[in-house]
């Protein structure tokens, strides 16, 4: 612990990054947690699809990168394991690939138990099939999409897109033909959380 300039005493982060090379931080080396800006959408806690890049601390390397749990030194194994399945819910924060930058194991929750259950590579679940049917559809259907599962409101995925409520309406109408389910609901709004977070944790792979 000392050879890494940490303090055995105190709690410290590991940190998952697409180089596969272990890192290990102090905890009192980050600024906190990401904010809401910050998270993939999951279903107990709707996201914004931008990377909270201002916000994740000096100490964290560049790039895509999961974050563990504080934990003591000895309990480093631990936390190497639950960033690395953060790393896998991670994205780019682009219009082909929307998502957080960084996103840090204690705050996945519930959501954390998908990187279990889903293997990349394998054949996705039929929900996961007509999501990809439906991307393939438009180029405007997955930032969309994104934007309907990770804003509070349709108005606010609206703005979240820049465009306006009723072309968003229409937008949503033919998504959801293609998809086979609504969105507008909670329980098609959720289903399209899970799906779009299962498409993308199919498509990770981690060092």
């Amino acid at each position: 612990a000392r050879r890494l300039g940490l303090d055995p005493a105190a709690p410290a982060h590991a940190v998952a990054s697409l180089d596969g090379l272990p890192r290990v931080l102090a905890a009192s080396a980050l600024r906190g947690p990401a904010p809401v800006g910050g998270r993939l959408p999951a279903p107990e806690d709707p996201a914004r699809a931008k990377p909270a890049a201002a916000d994740t601390g000096p100490a964290l390397p560049s790039g895509r990168v999961g974050v563990g749990p504080a934990v003591p030194v000895l309990e480093l194994p631990g936390s190497w394991a639950a960033a690395r399945t953060a790393l896998r819910f991670t994205a780019e924060g682009t219009p082909h690939a929307p998502g957080p930058l960084v996103v840090y194991a204690d705050e996945l929750g519930g959501i954390g138990l998908l990187a279990e259950l889903v293997v990349p590579g394998a054949d996705p679940a039929p929900d996961v099939q007509a999501l990809e049917a439906a991307v393939a559809d438009a180029p405007w259907m997955l930032t969309t999409l994104h934007a309907v599962a990770s804003t509070a409101s349709l108005r606010g995925a609206a703005v979240e897109v820049n465009v306006h409520h009723s072309t968003l309406q229409d937008r949503l109408g033919h998504a959801e033909a293609l998809l086979g389910w609504p969105v507008r609901t909670p329980q098609g709004r959720l289903r399209l959380q899970l799906a779009l977070t299962m498409r993308h944790l199919g498509r990770q792979q981690v060092q």
